[in-house]
């Protein structure tokens, strides 16, 4: 127990050292049960071959578990405190696609928000978007987005009028997402000061 770190907010990681002179597959399990014990996550990293006693290497194996845990500790660093805004209902009914609440709060340390579908199409049919980064986002899809092969038959084709149809909506869906999720001042000078705000600012708000 005197080597368990007991900040809940830290992400913890223990390297069990590989070594004939030294207990460290032991020691490597009894630390994670106790970390486990007292409800503190924490990712194990044990090397494949063993080393001599004075080997002051890392081996390979070891270093990429270290940086698969730094990278995932970076993550969660920058998620934490953050809210997940879910669009819509389930995705085509997938079960993993089903946002988990207390998923996020217990483990990632974040809330969770919901925006109905009809708040994109309202904003849609009213045109609350930044017109000009609209159309300077429409020019950079058309000059970056080629289309592929359409394989359906002549009669389920859609026309080059419908094609161009949907990549708009799909460019103003993709910006008021961004403008949902973190929010777009420029919205206030178009006289939408609600919608220029992010989800999260919004909730703070209201509480306040």
């Amino acid at each position: 127990m005197e080597t368990i770190d007991m900040d809940p907010l830290i992400p913890k990681a223990i390297w069990g050292f590989n070594g004939t002179e030294r207990p460290g597959a032991v020691y490597l399990s009894a630390a994670l049960a106790g970390h486990d014990q007292v409800g503190l996550p924490a990712f194990g990293i044990y090397g494949k071959d063993v080393q001599d006693q004075d080997d002051k290497t890392i081996p390979p194996d070891v270093k990429e578990k270290l940086l698969q845990f730094t990278k995932a500790g970076l993550a969660v660093a920058t998620m934490k405190g953050k809210s997940y805004l879910s669009i819509g209902g389930v995705s085509m009914g997938i079960a993993g696609s089903q946002v988990s609440p207390s998923f996020f709060q217990d483990y990632l340390g974040m809330r969770t928000e919901y925006v109905d579908m009809s708040e994109m199409v309202r904003r849609i049919e009213e045109e609350i978007y930044d017109k000009e980064e609209y159309e300077k986002a429409l020019l950079w899809v058309k000059e970056n987005c080629p289309e592929g092969k359409d394989r359906n038959r002549e009669d389920l084709k859609h026309s080059r009028s419908q094609k161009d149809t949907e990549w708009e909506m799909a460019v103003k869906m993709t910006l008021i997402t961004r403008d949902l999720m973190i929010g777009n001042k420029r919205l206030v000078d178009l006289g939408y000061a609600e919608e220029a705000e992010a989800i999260m600012l919004l909730w703070l708000v209201s509480r306040g």
